[in-house]
């Protein structure tokens, strides 16, 4: 199963970001380059590798060299920097090829092909109905390992939107946990430890979520499309740890 894992996140946080070929330095030092999407009075919105931030101008102190007037705190309609990280997977049409007929008698590798296609096409419940079904019918380490991820990506995915609205991270674990037994088979998977550092990154639990790019990054090429994105999550959990550990008295 060959496909980015990280998926829409839509997480406030409080983030440093960048600009066009221009580079942004922030109040923190930190300087990031990216792509200009809009700017308005007070904050800009950037595409950095893959991650679309919106980013308030009082978070920057220059940008492409020039300095930048910071806005108080009664001025800002909003405190949270909001981050998209889109999967590169939903751009793209669903592969019909994959659109499979499943009945009692289909192959584990036709079922897989149908996860793939519900994960396209954003039918979570049908991919992680089907995938839960297919371990019932392989002992396989191998094919297991894949389902499992599957199951991971799936869950992960249904996951954002309850954990945003209640806080509540029921789909979140159940993630952790077939990736974790895809990670027994296949240990220096890149996608398996991409979802690991995905999931702990929308649940705000930094360290784990820093631990798990890092690995997933020993093991990922600077060639491949998800290399950027995977960066720039990472760099986001490195600065929310670090203003929390400031923040502490």
């Amino acid at each position: 199963m060959k496909k980015s894992i990280s998926a829409v996140f839509l997480i406030c946080l409080l983030l440093p970001v960048v600009i066009h070929a221009e580079t942004i330095v922030l109040r923190s030092g930190k300087s990031i380059e990216g792509t200009l999407l809009e700017k308005n009075a007070d904050s800009v919105k950037l595409d950095i590798g893959g991650a679309v931030l919106t980013y308030y101008l009082d978070d920057i102190e220059t940008i492409d060299g020039k300095k930048v007037a910071a806005v108080t705190q009664q001025d800002k309609k909003k405190t949270n920097l909001i981050i998209e990280i889109v999967n590169p997977e939903y751009s793209k049409a669903p592969d019909e090829n994959q659109n499979v007929s499943i009945t009692d008698a289909s192959s584990i590798e036709d079922m897989l092909k149908k996860i793939n296609y519900y994960y396209a096409t954003r039918e979570f419940d049908k991919a992680i109905e089907l995938g839960e079904l297919a371990l019932t019918k392989t002992e396989d380490k191998a094919l297991r390992a894949q389902l499992y991820f599957g199951l991971s990506s799936n869950y992960l995915e249904k996951g954002i939107k309850p954990f945003a609205d209640n806080n509540d991270d029921s789909y979140y674990k159940k993630s952790i946990e077939y990736a974790k037994k895809s990670l027994e088979v296949i240990p220096d998977s890149w996608q398996i430890l991409g979802n690991l550092g995905a999931v702990h990154l929308n649940m705000r639990d930094w360290k784990q979520a820093i631990y798990y790019y890092r690995e997933a990054l020993k093991y990922l090429s600077k060639d491949t499309p998800r290399y950027g994105s995977m960066v720039t999550e990472l760099l986001m959990a490195e600065e929310m740890l670090k203003r929390e550990s400031a923040a502490k008295p």
